[in-house]
């Protein structure tokens, strides 16, 4: 199963390569589709859980983490809130895709342990790298230090929610302080 979940992700890199270096724009579709649909045609069980404790726990972490980020990190020094449509893509079609796919799927696969949330975290990292090569994306050079801390959020409950909350409250963060 770990030789599947890596060839799985080096399609996923040919799909976003692909998506980043043509005007294809359909490929962007396909991208988080790919995350979602892999790990169960492979016949992966996703753990995701509505656990009240855990999302209080993963609203928690991040804020303590976010928060300064803002004031401090902030390119603009501002936060502008995204549309509901805007919102709505940042959960549905990057977050729950990606932590399905990194977290609930590569990590568990390859070990759920510090080394793999390492590993996973140096793959989630390169996934993003396109993103940099064909748009300019500095901030995709820096996503391996978030995806530690989604890696860890995994790694201690068992559950695709918590990461995919610091991750769609990062990203929301991050847009709207640009």
């Amino acid at each position: 199963m770990k030789k599947k979940a890596l060839y799985s992700y080096a399609v996923l890199l040919v799909i976003l390569i692909s998506a980043h270096a043509s005007s294809l724009r359909f490929l962007d579709y396909v991208v988080p589709v790919y995350m979602l649909a892999a790990p169960l045609l492979l016949g992966t069980r996703i753990r995701i859980g509505l656990s009240v404790r855990q999302i209080v726990f993963a609203v928690i972490v991040s804020f303590v983490i976010l928060i300064p980020y803002l004031f401090f990190f902030s390119p603009a020094g501002r936060l502008v809130l995204l549309g509901p449509g805007a919102l709505a893509f940042q959960l549905l079609g990057v977050s729950l895709p990606e932590e399905i796919f990194f977290r609930g799927f590569l990590q568990e696969t390859l070990g759920n342990n510090l080394r793999t949330v390492f590993f996973t975290s140096i793959l989630f990292a390169v996934a993003h790298l396109p993103a940099f090569f064909f748009s300019g994306d500095t901030f995709a050079l820096l996503t391996f230090f978030p995806s530690l801390l989604m890696g860890i959020l995994y790694l201690r409950t068992s559950n695709v929610v918590p990461p995919t909350i610091f991750h769609f409250l990062s990203n929301v963060l991050y847009l709207g302080s640009l």
